[in-house]
């Protein structure tokens, strides 16, 4: 009898009392929505209120219930967490769309049951939500169109059910969408553009998915895209076909537009002739790689080249008890113990490949006569010549640190200003983190390692060289022992640095603290594992902690196979980063204090002290 009348109150009763909540919810009516919400998730469990301890006149969060959790400050529902618990009705959307309204409600798990029907559009309208997790159910119908209103949502699980239909097109709109899995369901269509380098989990895996695959899908394994014979490029072995032949009128025009390009192209390549002739002409054998500039740089798809013979220097420096006008043409070399004289004409001869070109200049890798392999770094835009490049590069050898990477070589003219490195082949922490082809181990311990290292480095040349000015994850290379050395600094005059918020007048002198805010950035790298490079790193950071979701800031990767333990540790350093990366200069530490606080922490991990400043 009294399952009778409960099943009563539940269809007929319950629905006319909501019909006068749906203008008007607050705090005190909240417990009869979700106990509204609750009977139709499980329609035939009567009882299931108060297996849950759901009591429709106590407060969901006072009161504990199973399942809620609500925010500290002002006591209101974040969280819905009802997993596992065999629900075999459907989500109500006008009942969803009330809870939404009433409560700060940011998850949503409903995975593991036996949940029917359709994903209402209302759900479109709770746009607090970050986290949605419908997997392992009997859900069917299209997802809502309304998802890309979810401008908070982060992660979407809907895998293992019969969804079907096309992805609305625009989900790639939410820029903080980290994790899609969709697999095992019958979604047909294309996969919206998402870019997969910012997504920490993806898998469409048997589907009827056809078309091209999202950029960066190669960051994630096959198995994330099987089962969908229509899918095609990298990292699948089929590519994508070529579009479909145009229209006869269209044929047409783009056969006009095929010999106006061959004409234009003759026309070019007759100007590039005559303009390589003059130029001849004027500066006879100054050809090879390390003079060209430009021109050969438009050929770094040629992995190697003979380098052609040197220029006439205006400066050329063997020794430093040469004289600074001389016509010697070796490079001054940094000596070591044991070092070999190294000849610039040596330096010419051998195959050069080109590395990487930025704003500061080109990067080359050089394999000199013996196997021994340079790095070789052509500076332009850098007005300083002679017996002043001469000082700056002798000073910056003199101070010498364990992480900051030392120059073995260089040479002036009045063309060129080349730095010779040793080349390190590990690569750099950007390698390590965003592409790992290798897949080397990169734990926890091993990133701590990485931040004392850098921090002590920089924390010396504020000491002895004045800063960084351009410090970046691209930047920070690996010595054979995996110990971080900081590299591209010295070489142009010191700007404020483009990550910096409050850099942006480069009129005003360096200041320490913009590298600060750039270690700050680095640490969020080693923390997040998500690159800095076009996105607001500290921006992400500070939304995701806002929604008190401090354990989603982390690198899953990292979380999956540290202990417990090491949580607190990255709490620490996280709170380290946050004020490094401070909008306000002055409230940002010095690198000294940084690099005390993470030799510190290194010493606690069992690593050896770090060599400070």
């Amino acid at each position: 009898m009294e399952a009778t009348l409960t099943r009563l109150f539940s269809i007929v009763i319950l629905p006319l009392l909501l019909i006068n909540l749906v203008c008007s919810v607050n705090a005190d009516s909240i417990n009869l929505v979700l106990n509204s919400f609750l009977q139709k998730l499980s329609p035939n469990n009567p009882h299931i209120d108060r297996n849950l301890g759901w009591n429709a006149s106590s407060d969901p969060c006072l009161a504990g219930w199973r399942g809620i959790s609500c925010k500290k400050d002002d006591k209101s529902i974040r969280s819905i967490v009802l997993e596992s618990l065999d629900l075999d009705g459907s989500i109500d959307a006008n009942i969803l769309s009330l809870m939404c309204n009433a409560t700060s409600l940011s998850v949503l798990n409903l995975q593991n049951n036996s949940l029917v029907g359709n994903l209402p559009g209302n759900i479109g309208g709770c746009t607090k939500l970050t986290h949605i997790f419908l997997s392992n159910n009997r859900l069917s119908g299209s997802l809502p169109s309304t998802l890309p209103n979810l401008r908070n949502l982060k992660v979407l699980d809907v895998s293992n059910n019969n969804f079907s239909g096309n992805l609305p097109q625009n989900l790639s709109v939410i820029s903080g969408l980290a994790a899609f899995l969709g697999e095992n369901n019958r979604f047909t269509g294309t996969i919206p553009r998402f870019d997969l380098g910012y997504f920490s989990q993806f898998n469409v895996s048997f589907n009827q998915f056809s078309g091209p695959l999202p950029a960066n899908s190669s960051k994630f394994p096959l198995s994330s895209f099987a089962g969908n014979p229509g899918l095609c490029g990298e990292p699948l072995q089929f590519s994508c076909p070529s579009p479909s032949e145009h229209k006869s009128k269209k044929k047409s025009r783009d056969k006009v537009i095929m010999i106006l390009g061959y004409v234009l192209f003759g026309l070019a390549l007759l100007l590039f002739l005559v303009y390589e002739l003059v130029k001849t002409k004027k500066k006879k054998n100054k050809i090879g790689p390390f003079v060209r500039g430009e021109a050969t740089e438009k050929k770094a798809s040629e992995n190697s080249r003979k380098l052609g013979s040197p220029p006439h220097s205006e400066y050329s420096i063997s020794s430093p008890e040469r004289s600074i006008t001389g016509t010697s043409t070796s490079l001054f070399v940094l000596q070591r113990d044991g070092s070999k004289l190294l000849k610039f004409e040596e330096l010419l001869r051998s195959p050069a490949e080109l590395m990487a070109k930025g704003s500061y200049g080109s990067l080359y890798k050089v394999v000199i006569e013996g196997g021994t392999e340079l790095a070789v770094k052509r500076i332009k835009d850098w007005s300083v010549y002679g017996e002043d490049f001469q000082k700056k590069m002798t000073k910056m050898d003199q101070a010498r640190h364990p992480n900051v990477l030392s120059a073995a070589a260089f040479y002036c003219s009045k063309q060129e200003k080349l730095v010779v490195y040793e080349y390190q082949k590990n690569g750099s922490l950007f390698n390590l983190l965003h592409d790992n082809k290798a897949v080397r181990q990169f734990n926890w311990a091993s990133r701590l390692h990485v931040a004392a290292g850098v921090s002590a480095g920089l924390a010396f040349m504020h000491q002895s060289l004045g800063g960084h000015g351009n410090l970046k994850s691209s930047n920070i290379l690996f010595s054979p022992s995996m110990d971080p050395l900081i590299s591209e600094y010295g070489l142009t005059a010191l700007p404020t640095h483009s990550l910096d918020p409050k850099a942006t007048d480069t009129a005003k002198p360096f200041s320490p603290a913009v590298d600060v805010y750039a270690f700050g950035v680095i640490l969020l790298e080693l923390l997040t594992g998500k690159p800095s490079r076009g996105f607001d790193l500290g921006q992400w950071v500070h939304a995701v902690l806002r929604e008190e979701w401090t354990a989603e800031v982390f690198d899953r990767s990292l979380l999956a196979t540290e202990d417990e333990g090491v949580e607190e540790a990255m709490v620490k350093l996280l709170q380290v980063a946050l004020r490094c990366i401070s909008s306000e200069p002055v409230a940002r530490p010095s690198m000294a204090q940084v690099a005390a606080v993470l030799n510190g922490m290194t010493k606690e991990e069992g690593w050896p002290a770090v060599v400070q400043a």
